[in-house]
């Protein structure tokens, strides 16, 4: 069957992703050459966890989900929190993980060859730094760090070790962004010109004493949430902003929860190389009906590559849409932690690499600092 004019073909996406579109990534038979930085490979690939929060028991949930026991092991499960600890051993059933308090003390194992952390944001560099500096590979949440001082130690870890590093950027791996990007990269809208997103979102977690409602710590809401578009701007254009201008703030959510200071809304525009503009919006109070995530990109005369949700994508040429069809949508945890074993495993540089993560958090970071401080920022500033 011909694939249709304005589809994305399946092979495409795989290509572009790195994926297999049904064999496991971490499946056995694999060269043995492709295997030489797993210790005991042929039987496991040996995993532990730091940090067994809401974000890291969902990334323990997914790898044990989608790949295949005979080839996987998780071997010591790290938190602070007995609780936490507990309920991760517990989900990791025969595999019976050692449940450890101090990091150093999973780093210290031999029996590990990657980590996952997904610690608060403010202990990425710490965490990162030292699974890669113990000779273990990583794949560590976004983003990289609340501060360009930290991007900056975990950018140079990875070049100076040379282990593999995959930052938590899922979207490079959904279908419905694979397709936005091929379809601009492909010449859909001819020259871009012009870029136009938002999200617009409501109920957000508001625990009075949460290190995610401090903006030292988790970086303020365009830092910690913000970075995933950002991530998407600098893979579709293939480039970094130059400078940024913005303004925000809180307003609507003033107090809520007490000593709060996360912004709750804020706008800002990037230019990027070519004479492009991009113009983001972000809310966390929308009303219902008002509400969700739409990337806009405006090219050529009567042009446009409209991405409404995550998967509902458009062209726009001549006064008329017409949908881009997708492959079927699969969940892309799952896909970026396969397609992470897999980098391991064929020695290969993983999709979402710390290149992608330093560009995306620095983005952020850029728009933080232009917005807090009223001016016109310059990548300069933040690219350390």
């Amino acid at each position: 069957m011909k694939t249709p004019k304005k589809a994305v073909s399946r092979r495409k996406f795989i290509e572009k992703s790195g994926l297999l579109s049904s064999v496991p990534v971490i499946a056995a038979g694999l060269p043995a050459s492709s295997l030489a930085n797993i210790q005991d490979a042929n039987k496991f690939l040996r995993l532990g966890w730091i940090g067994v929060g809401g974000r890291g028991t969902s990334l323990l949930d997914r790898a044990l989900r989608s790949v295949s026991v005979s080839t996987l092991k998780v071997n010591a499960i790290c938190d602070i929190d007995p609780k936490a600890r507990a309920r991760g051993i517990r989900m990791c059933a025969a595999m019976k993980p050692a449940g450890i308090h101090d990091y150093k003390d999973l780093l210290a194992r031999k029996d590990i060859d990657a980590v996952f952390v997904a610690t608060p944001i403010y202990l990425h560099p710490e965490h990162a730094v030292a699974v890669l500096e113990s000779g273990k590979h990583c794949y560590c949440e976004k983003p990289m760090a609340p501060t360009p001082e930290g991007v900056k130690k975990v950018y140079d870890a990875v070049k100076k070790t040379g282990r593999k590093f995959q930052i938590g950027f899922q979207w490079r791996y959904h279908s419905g962004f694979l397709g936005f990007v091929d379809q601009l990269q492909g010449g859909a809208v001819g020259k871009t010109s012009f870029v136009s997103s938002a999200r617009h979102v409501g109920g957000y977690p508001e625990k009075e004493g949460s290190w995610y409602m401090d903006r030292k710590l988790s970086g303020d809401l365009i830092v910690e949430q913000a970075v995933h578009e950002m991530n998407v701007f600098c893979w579709a254009l293939k480039a970094h902003p130059l400078r940024a201008a913005g303004f925000g703030g809180i307003n609507a959510l003033e107090g809520r929860p007490k000593g709060r200071s996360m912004m709750d809304s804020y706008g800002v525009t990037y230019e990027f190389p070519g004479n492009i503009r991009l113009n983001y919006t972000h809310v966390i109070y929308a009303a219902s009906g008002f509400g969700g995530l739409y990337m806009t990109v405006f090219g050529d005369a009567g042009k446009a590559l409209e991405l409404e949700g995550t998967v509902n994508l458009s062209v726009t040429k001549s006064g008329k849409k017409t949908k881009v069809d997708l492959p079927p949508l699969k969940d892309s945890t799952e896909l970026a932690i396969q397609s992470f074993a897999r980098s391991i495993r064929e020695d290969k540089e993983p999709l979402a690499n710390v290149d992608a993560g330093r560009h995306a958090t620095l983005m952020s970071l850029l728009g933080r600092t232009a917005i807090h401080e009223k001016r016109v920022a310059e990548w300069k500033e933040v690219a350390l």
